[in-house]
Order: structure tokens, then C-alpha cells, then sequence
């Protein structure tokens, strides 16, 4: 196990849990028919993504300042009952846990000097992390203003301000089809900052997929000239 998770494979580590988060969160919740069953897998990740950030030295601080929070407010969330209050504080803190995490893993990519499969992972699990930055937003934007979106008949019946933890399965599924620019139209932004967040990230998800592929071409192109 340990050679599994070593320290060389941070990003591989990150974009296995992100997997397993996404596959087993809908499997769980139809089993045991429990909105809870997202925010105990969603602290659990953040656990796991504290532990492997804080592996690095250069990053111990900054990680334990935005993690502790981050699952600690995960944990507070999955066991007591939902508030708006309480759901809003590991809503926020993980937005910006997972935005610190998108920002090393773009400088360690843009750093290396060749490419590796730590690097393609790490392209893998920005991506991934990204859209859950996004769908943390757009929780917490229903959470402070409920009109901010509109929902299809089929999907009310699952939204509720308490629930919210429920609700972040819906904007996780709302968030990559913005990015990905499938558009379904079952979630609609109604409010000018639901729109904004929406078209940001439509723009950022087309961004990432053109500089990052640019970035690694050109770093095998150099290479293969050295």
C-alpha cells in the first residue's frame, strides 16, 4: 500500500480518490438513500488530499491552513443536521483547498522539464478539481441566494436549502457539464453572478484543455531537441 501512495505520486494519488469519489458517491447514495453519504465521502477526500499535500514541506502551511477547515467543517457537516450556516463554511473552505490545489499542480506542470505520467495526472486531476472548485461555488451561491438557479420539475423535488448536501451532486453535475459545454438545460443560472460563475467556468474549461495540452506538447517538443 504504501508503494501505491508514495510520495513520487501525489497527482496519481489525488486523481484515483477524485474516481472512486465520483463512481461511489451516486452507488452509495441509491443504496443507503441517504443525502449524507456525499458529505462523508467529500470530507473524506479532503482528508486524503490534506495528508498528501502535507507530505511536502513547502506546502505544509498553506495546506494546514486551508484544510484543517476545509475537513473539519466537512466532518461538523456530515454529522450534524443541515443548516445553511453550518453547510456554508466546509462549502467555502473546500472551494479554496481545491483552488490551491489546481494552482500547484498548473506550477508544477508548467515547471518540468519533461513529461511524466505524474504530469499527466496532475493535468487529469486539475481538470477534475476545477469543476468540484465550481460546483463548491455554485452550492454555495444556492445556499446564500436559493433563486439563483433554475431547476427542470424532475430535479425540485431534491433541492432544499437544509439538504444541501444533497444539492452538491447536483451542481457537481451542473459544473462539468458547464465546463465540457453540454448545456443540458435541466440547471439553469438565473442570478448575474450564477451566469457569471457559469460562463467563467465555460471559458476556463476551454482555456485549460488548449494551454495545458499547448504546455505539454511543447515540453516534449524540447525535450526532443535536447
Amino acid at each position: 500500500m504504501s508503494r501505491v501512495f508514495s510520495n513520487d505520486h501525489i497527482y496519481r494519488n489525488l486523481t484515483i480518490a477524485l474516481a472512486l469519489l465520483f463512481v461511489s458517491s451516486p452507488i452509495l447514495d441509491s443504496i443507503f438513500g441517504s443525502g449524507k453519504i456525499d458529505s462523508y465521502l467529500f470530507a473524506a477526500f479532503l482528508l486524503f488530499a490534506l495528508y498528501q499535500i502535507t507530505r511536502r514541506q513547502s506546502d505544509l502551511l498553506i495546506g494546514l491552513a486551508l484544510g484543517i477547515p476545509a475537513v473539519a467543517g466537512g466532518i461538523v457537516n456530515a454529522v450534524t443536521p443541515d443548516t445553511a450556516a453550518i453547510n456554508a463554511v466546509p462549502t467555502f473552505f473546500g472551494a479554496l483547498f481545491l483552488g490551491f490545489f489546481v494552482w500547484r499542480i498548473f506550477r508544477d506542470i508548467f515547471r518540468g522539464q519533461r513529461i511524466t505520467s505524474e504530469q499527466i495526472f496532475g493535468s487529469v486531476c486539475a481538470y477534475l478539481l476545477i469543476g468540484l472548485v465550481f460546483a463548491s461555488l455554485y452550492g454555495l451561491l444556492f445556499l446564500v441566494n436559493p433563486g439563483s438557479f433554475a431547476f427542470s420539475d424532475a430535479l425540485v423535488e431534491h433541492l432544499t436549502i437544509e439538504q444541501e448536501r444533497q444539492n452538491f451532486g447536483v451542481f457537481t453535475y451542473f459544473s462539468f457539464v458547464t465546463m465540457t459545454s453540454l448545456g443540458y438545460g435541466d440547471v439553469a443560472p438565473i442570478s448575474d453572478m450564477a451566469r457569471t460563475l457559469a460562463w467563467v467556468q465555460a471559458v476556463l474549461g476551454q482555456l485549460y484543455l488548449a494551454i495545458t495540452i499547448a504546455a505539454l506538447v511543447g515540453t516534449h517538443i524540447a525535450r526532443a531537441r535536447d
